[in-house]
């Protein structure tokens, strides 16, 4: 197990290294191409429409955008989880109830009480996980209306107002580094 994680860190380092190599050797201006390149309204709204905050990251609305994807994106993993357990939760409950209904044939009063305070548990846990479901699948719909209305409406398509000082990477070999930038 020792040699199979340092097998990997060591292949990680590799591909770190290979990669800052290559991107060492391109070009400044090559590296920062992609961020010259504007894109339309209609092409942020169709990104917005397609997943929330795409479109703000798009247009440079970078803190907006990436709340609208986390947000979005923790509500449907909750939503996700909590129906997947809901239909657990429905399973256990249809074969509780079964049980339940097989005791009538001669079981004891003490059986049939337990299975009973079973059967009513997993119907307080099938309540929970449907009350966890619908709250999270509205919430993910509140975020994903929110963020159409702000692309439609408001400025979440129109291009960020760049700031006049801005902190950017400076292509040394063989180092890394930052600079201040100030735009005129």
């Amino acid at each position: 197990m020792g040699i199979r994680r340092l097998v990997v860190v060591l292949s990680g380092v590799l591909a770190l290294t290979v990669s800052t190599a290559l991107s060492a050797q391109e070009g400044a201006a090559k590296r920062f191409e992609a961020r010259d390149k504007h894109i339309s309204r209609s092409q942020a709204i169709g990104l917005s429409l397609l997943f929330p905050g795409l479109g703000q990251l798009a247009t440079g609305h970078r803190n907006k955008g990436t709340a609208l994807m986390a947000v979005e994106m923790g509500c449907l993993v909750v939503w996700l989880t909590s129906h997947e357990d809901f239909n657990t939760q429905a399973k256990q409950l249809d074969m509780e109830t079964e049980r339940y209904l097989a005791l009538r044939q001669g079981a004891t009063f003490e059986a049939a009480e337990e299975s009973w305070q079973r059967l009513s548990d997993k119907k307080d846990d099938l309540d929970r996980s449907h009350l966890l479901r619908r709250a999270f699948g509205v919430l993910s719909l509140v975020v994903y209306g929110y963020n159409a209305l702000d692309v439609l409406v408001y400025d979440g398509a129109e291009p960020a107002v760049e700031k006049s000082v801005s902190i950017a990477p400076m292509p040394r070999i063989g180092t890394a580094g930052l600079a201040l930038v100030k735009r005129f």
